[in-house]
């Protein structure tokens, strides 16, 4: 056997599926069972969506009150759910030490145990994830469907069962992009095995679903088939569900612009853009309200009276702020990308809890070099055809054009829904938004012979080579992560 073949199947898909399901499932699993409820991104905002699914509840309702403390309207969009059930997502933890770090007792996991099993409706207010389409939330709700219903359990146990199927359904779309893709295994693999999705995908907060499902469908973009096109537009048609504004990423699935059946192509894109469409103008006109704030004084690019109080975001005002310069429309992003650049690194590559259990400098750089490898693996590694280089060049171009417009209207929206009014910064932008991009580069990456003067290029790395870094590192986080979280929660 010479190192060609022997490479091919020691680097090979088979090696990744096993790799994967070595590294994901037994992580996933302990990470919906050890960590305390309550304890990830919006997790209990994401489980009231899940409980609204029990009622048939696909939108929250859009109502007007006076709120108790100021005495001003405003308004809510809630969904009512079981307040039992929802009980059970709270959480109770002991706070502990200087930093006042959350410990989690026997006590603690008694006293959730021992919660009543109050049946009212709860009304509760969603201003984040009420805008969501709730198809990546149907695995939780068929855990919370078993646990109840099958086998009459807990609060806690129904909230720990509806973790579970998510964390199997994280490894299951995994699987199926590594399985389906026809190249770029090693990036596929290395955004799947990152510590973010992962422990994501352990809990009921769905970025770490939804970035396996994008995955999947740029694992269905790599083969030059109309039904794998149609199947990675359905796919990602239900992230957008939750996240429209990385709409522009779908003209991905019409490339390449110079080959044969372009119209063909950008006609699936449309068909299935339309159900996205038209769900963003529903929530747009019956669901999207102000976020609510802590008080505040508003910033320095306020042109208005700064000893007055706000309590909302305020998205008319920030757009007067941005329209009377209008090179702030460029200016804030970019600066804010400088100021945050960090803090979005590493939260994209893995800070667990409610994004406050950092992992060390060093381990975040390891975890850049394996992304970089990764990255620049796509350029060796066998492709079962090579795209002449002017078609290269324009996917390259469009791909990246697409992501960094996105990424721009992401910081817009941002400060416009979010962002503290007059504020000289955009607040809000986590690193786990950007993991939607790095599969795209599966198209964006042209291999080394579509490049001018390489045509001849006859060199190719099996899939999985670039991808060693990621490999170690995911099997280094079978006990690294684990430790982790036993040690912040349970160790005291």
């Amino acid at each position: 056997m010479g190192w060609r073949a022997f490479a091919g199947r020691v680097f090979g898909k088979q090696a990744a599926l096993v790799l994967f399901l070595l590294c994901a499932l037994p992580l996933t699993i302990f990470t919906a069972l050890i960590t305390p409820p309550s304890q990830s991104p919006d997790e209990v905002a994401h489980y009231a969506r899940t409980l609204g699914l029990l009622r048939g509840v696909l939108l929250s309702d859009k109502h007007q009150m006076t709120d108790p403390l100021t005495g001003k309207p405003e308004w809510l969009t809630t969904i009512s759910v079981d307040a039992g059930l929802l009980s059970g997502s709270f959480g109770a933890v002991t706070l502990t030490g200087p930093g006042q770090r959350p410990v989690e007792t026997q006590q603690d996991w008694n006293t959730i145990e021992t919660l009543p099993q109050n049946h009212a409706l709860l009304a509760v207010n969603l201003p984040n994830t009420a805008t969501y389409f709730p198809a990546a939330y149907l695995p939780a709700f068929m855990g919370v469907v078993l646990a109840k219903y099958g086998f009459n359990e807990t609060p806690l146990h129904c909230f720990l069962t509806a973790r579970i199927f998510m964390a199997l359904s994280y490894v299951a779309a995994g699987l199926g992009a590594l399985a389906v893709a026809a190249y770029g295994e090693g990036l596929l693999l290395t955004v799947l095995l990152l510590p973010m999705p992962l422990f994501l995908g352990g809990t009921l907060n769905q970025d770490g679903l939804l970035t396996a499902m994008t995955c999947l469908a740029c694992a269905f973009l790599t083969r030059n088939t109309r039904a794998a096109r149609l199947a990675g537009l359905v796919v990602f048609a239900i992230v957008l569900g939750a996240k429209p504004p990385y709409v522009l990423l779908m003209g991905a699935f019409a490339l390449p612009l110079f080959a044969p059946g372009f119209w063909r192509r950008f006609a699936d894109m449309m068909l299935v853009m339309l159900p996205v469409a038209a769900w963003t103008v529903i929530i747009a006109l019956f669901v999207v309200v102000a976020y609510g704030k802590v008080q505040y004084h508003p910033g320095p690019l306020y042109a208005g009276d700064h000893s007055v109080m706000m309590d909302h975001a305020n998205a008319g005002l920030q757009w007067q702020i941005l329209a009377q310069r209008p090179r702030r429309f460029l200016a804030l992003p970019y600066y804010s990308t400088l100021q945050f650049a960090y803090a979005d690194l590493i939260s994209l590559i893995g800070v667990l809890g409610p994004l406050q259990l950092q992992l060390g400098h060093g381990y975040y750089m390891w975890w850049s070099f394996a992304l970089v490898c990764a990255m620049l693996g796509v350029l060796v590694t066998r492709r079962p055809e090579i795209l002449p280089p002017r078609v290269a060049g324009v996917n390259f171009v469009a791909v990246m054009a697409a992501i960094g417009v996105t990424y721009w209207l992401l910081n817009i929206i941002f400060y416009l829904d979010w962002t503290n009014v007059g504020l000289p910064y955009i607040e809000g932008i986590q690193g786990r938004y950007l993991l939607i991009f790095i599969p795209f580069l599966l198209v964006a990456i042209p291999n080394l012979q579509s490049l001018p003067g390489l045509r001849r290029w006859r060199f190719a790395l099996p899939p999985l080579l670039p991808a060693l870094p990621a490999m170690a590192l995911g099997l280094y986080d079978l006990g690294f992560i684990p430790l982790k979280l036993v040690l912040n929660y349970y160790l005291h």
